[in-house]
């Protein structure tokens, strides 16, 4: 099956920009998004819920994709230098919409502010990694579910220090892609970093892992 996401001559990312050089899109996709992450918290809405995820990746990644802010119709594979060229196992088209809900409703059930910060790390790894291996968005998920998760957190009242995730990007995708590794998976690389944003003290809590 054809990707209708990529140029029909090249394998690139349809674009706003007319970019068809992989390298060129990714550069100028990552400088509009930086800015457009820092400004995440100016986006309306009432519920934490799929529409305000959805709602993020618009404003994300709308002034370089057309379908910024829909779910992806086609199925998907990204070969992981990290799994030495395997691949997560994303959700199917058809099952991201429920299983989106489904996560985030587990998300906004937790009581987040009774936890420790261990337990609330461990937790908050556990679902947001879920909710990113659904893989919602053709492009944009790791982006949408850190800035979504940041904001989740300021609204429900503990830290959260969103630059450290965005300072350490490429740690905190590569992250998710190991706790998402079926029988393989650790999640401890991104619950470390998840810990440390929320204001956990390595020197008292040295194993986060439970």
């Amino acid at each position: 099956m054809n990707d209708p996401y990529l140029y029909d001559d090249v394998p690139v990312l349809k674009n706003k920009l007319g970019i068809k050089d992989y390298e060129q899109l990714r550069q100028a996709e990552a400088d509009i998004c930086f800015a457009k992450l820092l400004s995440v918290g100016s986006i309306e809405h009432d519920k934490l819920d799929e529409e305000y995820l959805k709602a993020i990746h618009k404003h994300i990644l709308g002034d370089v994709f057309d379908w910024a802010g829909n779910y992806r119709i086609v199925q998907m594979e990204k070969p992981e230098e990290i799994l030495g060229g395997d691949t997560i196992r994303y959700a199917f088209p058809k099952d991201i919409a429920p299983q989106t809900k489904q996560y985030l409703k587990e998300i906004n059930e937790q009581k987040w502010n009774s936890m420790s910060v261990t337990t609330r790390a461990a937790k908050f790894t556990e679902l947001f990694a879920s909710l990113w291996q659904v893989h919602p968005f053709r492009d944009g998920n790791t982006r949408s579910v850190v800035a979504f998760s940041a904001q989740f957190a300021k609204e429900k009242g503990f830290p959260f220090n969103f630059q450290l995730l965005l300072q350490n990007f490429g740690y905190v995708r590569k992250a998710f892609v190991k706790a998402c590794d079926g029988q393989y998976a650790d999640k401890s690389y991104l619950q470390r970093i998840i810990f440390d944003a929320m204001g956990g003290n390595k020197e008292k809590e040295e194993n986060i892992i439970e």
